[in-house]
């Protein structure tokens, strides 16, 4: 089962790809706005693999991985910002970033 922690928690290898990425990163998430009206970027990452995989949640994908309240309370708490949910696959955590 995974756990879901504070943005402040994430490991310094995601936050070194999201400091280096951000341009690209915001870019995703506003194309898959514009083509979805709502969602989130999400991330599979695992340092060991040396792997960061992002593609943009729709709100089907979403459902699959959070309970329908659980994105109902997120969507609500977002307001202008963008949310990223990003899955560490070597920790088996979750890490839900609004930036």
């Amino acid at each position: 089962m995974s756990t879901i922690q504070e943005a402040h928690s994430t490991p310094p290898y995601i936050d070194d790809f999201l400091k280096t990425n951000m341009v690209q990163l915001v870019e995703i998430h506003d194309e898959g706005i514009k083509e979805h009206e709502t969602g989130c970027l999400g991330f599979k990452c695992s340092q060991k693999e040396n792997k960061m995989d992002v593609f943009f949640m729709n709100e089907d994908i979403i459902l699959q991985n959070l309970q329908k309240e659980s994105w109902e309370k997120l969507k609500q708490g977002i307001g202008n910002k963008k949310l990223f949910f990003i899955q560490d696959i070597d920790e088996e955590r979750i890490f839900l970033v609004y930036i």
